[in-house]
């Protein structure tokens, strides 16, 4: 450390500068194919370059991603993107970074093998990543490192995963000293709770389809839970598990819904737009607010629980879940009834939420700093 700044160990530096360091980032875990620059010097990590393929609607007719479809796109488009990036800038650069794990392993193998060519071919190092610490630490894309404060608890939210993560310097050990934890470049994580069964983002995409909506799930929800009314109908228990507990269960929340609909004389429609029966426009709505209501309460409330528990300073929302509104806007209102002093951040783009090779970089210089 120096000045209060951290830096990589690998970083060189000449009198009083610091040599930039870059590294090119492939990620293609699930349905987005996406390829990219991040560079870091002494505070901030910068995306010089951001591309991506979506394969969205190559999958909504099926209601989900279907691996086999999206390994075969990724091996489609993978080439074509790293073309736009530019062959020419990788030689500029100090390594490769790929995501390994977690994901499809259809889908990774694409990205680890493009990778693994790539640097034999341009003799770089390869750095295998995390894709879920890519999501932990996108908060440090585009923000000055030195302004956030630590303990740091985290919540990544996406269609497979729900985990809550404390992140703190490396000299702040005496607090986690009885968790198991990593080291990772110039921070120490620990995760603190995850999902027993579905993850949130796949709650919502269940859902979704049981009320006719489309894939990804948790847009159309949001959407249709603005216009909600109030329906003494149509009520959901919260699922919290114990009081203590940092872990999470969602497959009771879709069963709420499968139940309450049959209750009230429906189907719900997993059998796709085919069918024949209606849901009425206004119980969509309703239901759809009241899921979310319950969903992000205990999200949120679990978040700010550990935030108390393991004395944060600052709280974040990563993975694609994230980028719901509703989960932000409740996070900030309850956040600051329980802790006034704490500090809760958001990506600076909204991109930085969904998979995205960005973070990915980031994830990788972190992980290159620790070998």
């Amino acid at each position: 450390m120096e000045n209060g700044k951290y830096f990589p160990r690998r970083m060189y530096k000449f009198y009083d500068c610091f040599v930039l360091m870059k590294t090119l980032a492939i990620e293609t875990s699930c349905d987005d194919t996406s390829v990219g620059i991040v560079s870091f010097d002494w505070d901030i990590f910068t995306v010089d370059s951001l591309l991506a393929y979506s394969q969205i609607d190559d999958h909504q007719k099926y209601w989900g991603v279907v691996p086999e479809i999206a390994s075969r796109l990724h091996f489609d488009k993978i080439i074509e993107v790293i073309k736009n990036i530019g062959f020419d800038k990788i030689k500029e650069l100090d390594f490769i970074s790929v995501t390994t794990h977690p994901g499809l392993p259809g889908s990774l193998v694409v990205g680890k093998a493009v990778a693994s060519l790539l640097a034999s071919y341009f003799a770089k190092p390869l750095v295998h990543v995390n894709h879920i610490y890519g999501h932990l630490f996108s908060l440090l894309l585009e923000r000055k490192t030195s302004d956030i404060q630590f303990p740091l608890v985290v919540l990544t939210a996406s269609g497979w995963h729900n985990d809550i993560y404390v992140v703190t310097r490396d000299e702040e050990q005496g607090m986690m000293e009885w968790i198991e934890r990593r080291q990772f470049g110039g921070y120490r994580i620990a995760k603190v709770g995850y999902t027993l069964d579905d993850a949130a983002g796949e709650c919502f995409d269940k859902v979704a389809r049981m009320l006719g909506g489309p894939y990804p799930g948790w847009q159309w929800i949001s959407e249709k839970a603005l216009q909600w009314k109030p329906n003494s109908d149509v009520q959901f228990k919260r699922i919290f598990l114990s009081k203590d507990a940092f872990e999470f269960s969602f497959s009771w929340m879709k069963s709420q819904v499968s139940f309450l609909l049959k209750k009230l004389g429906m189907r719900d429609k997993d059998l796709g737009p085919s069918t024949s029966f209606q849901i009425p426009e206004a119980l969509i709505c309703d239901i759809a607010y009241e899921f979310q209501e319950a969903v992000v309460e205990v999200m949120i409330k679990k978040l700010v629980r550990a935030g108390v528990a393991f004395d944060a300073k600052t709280l974040w929302l990563a993975g694609g879940v994230s980028s719901n509104d509703r989960l932000r806007e409740y996070l900030q209102k309850y956040a600051q009834e329980k802790l006034p002093e704490i500090v809760c951040l958001k990506p600076m783009k909204k991109v930085y939420s969904m998979d995205n090779a960005a973070m990915i970089g980031v994830a990788g210089i972190l992980e290159y700093t620790n070998t």
